[in-house]
């Protein structure tokens, strides 16, 4: 039977020890295969497998299980938007290395973050439940690009027009709306329309890159794989490539889903990214005529030079309809991780985020506090830029302080208990050790330069405010930990099926 904690009286500690309990029959993963057929009298469409790792943890299965690991594919693609969000995300590249450094680090990044993929993989499957808290921030930066999309189209049409910010958050407070109506009235019919999507996000790639590679005017070899550049004004050419290189990256963290559909996924990443650094590399021999462009965008430069603005009109009306509809899917997992979260009372007001609605089976209270916060990150935009680039950048550094926590944790247990590890599907085996060593390092590594602003010298306009805004959510955390969590919170592993949770108390009586 699971083992849970209650909590101790006010104000006292808690050491926890965590051994094998061996008298369980039902310790093991069940060896069920995940798409097994559902139980059609089961209104939640469970499976075997559900059921067996619902009881291992300890919880009852709440939501409507709709989508299987051909679906989750398809679903992960779309939420995390590969090539849409990285056309738009070249400017730290090119003013930090050059061409160049668009491929090496697309290349660096990928080689980093396998391990560190393998290594959340085997813990999901583990203990598929809550993490990535830290999801809200990428949400708010996603919609606020589809207020920049359109501006842009605008713009093509009408050079006058300049890129107001109130425009801006209100078509970001548009996009946050639509996302929000469809989790809600459109969740049950998800899986099925984000298949449709996933196909044509794989068209629209094509009609997207065909016309550069074939109308754009052509970079030297030497250009794209030797000539770098730098306009970022660091005093070395080793700290400027490290800044741009680390930087070079749309947020990594991607919906935690099976392992088989994330290493799809992973190679499907890889491949859009390296084509499309590559062609941008290719097709703009000129990259202080790229950066000047005057939407700020270089890929907008390299679209005028390939194609009519009628067809760059076309082609960026689909890639905001694709852009709409990643928010989409990725408010589905950003809901669902707070959401599990809260679950384990580890949020402020956790009780009423964790109410799942009766009627649609969906964490509708989990899915108004996401918008509500991209909402309100929306706002800020208006005031400063600076400031609204400096919460979303939290999602970045959020996102490898994550990392370094759980894959620690789990290399501090495989080498110093391996036997209280729960059974994994995804399991390491003997690789696990140096691959959560790789993944630890890389996290570091990257987390570091993640605080690194892209100009020197640095002026408040250009300073990267991650390490304050970072600084002060810890503070915040820490103290709602001490004053409130630490007594409600004792994590998910104290509710695992065979696993016997000892602990004592320590402090004032």
């Amino acid at each position: 039977m699971a083992t849970s904690l209650s909590s101790g009286p006010s104000g006292d500690a808690m050491e926890m020890r965590v051994q094998p309990q061996k008298d369980e029959s039902d310790v093991s993963v069940a060896s069920v295969v995940v798409d097994s057929e559902s139980n059609d009298s089961d209104v939640f469409k469970s499976t075997p497998a559900d059921a067996a790792n619902m009881r291992r943890m300890g919880k009852d299965q709440q939501l409507v299980r709709r989508f299987r690991v051909l679906s989750t594919t398809p679903f992960v693609a779309v939420a995390t938007g590969a090539w849409e969000y990285t056309v738009f995300n070249l400017t730290s590249g090119l003013t930090n290395g050059g061409p160049p450094i668009l491929i090496y680090s697309m290349i660096w990044n990928f080689v980093g973050f396998a391990p560190i993929y393998l290594s959340m993989a085997e813990m999901a499957s583990m203990a598929p439940i809550a993490g990535a808290q830290y999801h809200w921030a990428g949400n708010a930066q996603g919609v606020f690009l589809i207020g920049i999309i359109v501006q842009i189209i605008i713009s093509l049409h009408h050079p006058l027009y300049a890129f107001t910010r109130w425009h801006t958050t209100l078509l970001a407070m548009m996009a946050v709306c639509i996302a929000y109506i469809a989790n809600v009235w459109g969740a049950k019919y998800l899986h099925l329309w984000q298949n449709v999507v996933f196909i044509l996000h794989i068209l629209v790639y094509l009609a997207f890159i065909i016309p550069i590679w074939v109308n754009a005017p052509r970079a030297s070899s030497s250009q794209v794989w030797t000539e770098f550049t730098f306009s970022g004004g660091w005093p070395s050419i080793g700290l400027a490539v490290l800044v741009g290189c680390t930087r070079v990256r749309r947020g990594q963290e991607r919906f935690k889903s099976d392992p088989k559909s994330d290493d799809l996924h992973l190679g499907h990443q890889l491949f859009a990214g390296i084509h499309i650094f590559y062609h941008r590399c290719l097709s703009s021999p000129n990259l202080d005529e790229a950066l000047a462009d005057p939407t700020s965008y270089p890929i907008i430069h390299v679209l005028r030079q390939s194609m009519s603005n009628n067809w760059i009109t076309v082609i960026l009306t689909f890639t905001l309809f694709l852009v709409v509809c990643s928010n989409i899917v990725y408010l589905v997992a950003v809901t669902r991780d707070i959401w599990a979260f809260a679950r384990d009372q580890g949020f402020p007001f956790s009780s009423w985020i964790s109410k799942v609605e009766e009627k649609r089976h969906i964490p509708r209270n989990a899915i108004i506090v996401t918008s509500a916060t991209s909402f309100c990150l929306s706002l800020i935009a208006i005031g400063s830029p600076v400031a609204f680039y400096a919460m979303a950048s939290l999602f970045t550094v959020a996102l490898l302080q994550c990392y370094c926590l759980s894959i620690g944790c789990i290399l501090w247990r495989r080498i110093a208990c391996p036997e209280t590890l729960p059974p994994a599907t995804f399991s390491l085996g003997k690789f696990g050790v140096p691959i959560n060593i790789a993944g630890v390092c890389y996290a570091l590594w990257a987390f570091f330069w993640a605080f690194w602003p892209m100009y020197n010298p640095v002026v408040p306009e250009t300073f990267n405010w991650a390490s304050v805004v970072f600084t002060a959510t810890l503070i915040g955390a820490g103290v709602h930990f001490m004053l409130v969590a630490r007594r409600n919170y004792f994590g998910p592993v104290t509710h695992v099926q065979g696993r016997k949770v000892q602990h004592r108390w320590t402090g004032g009586g």
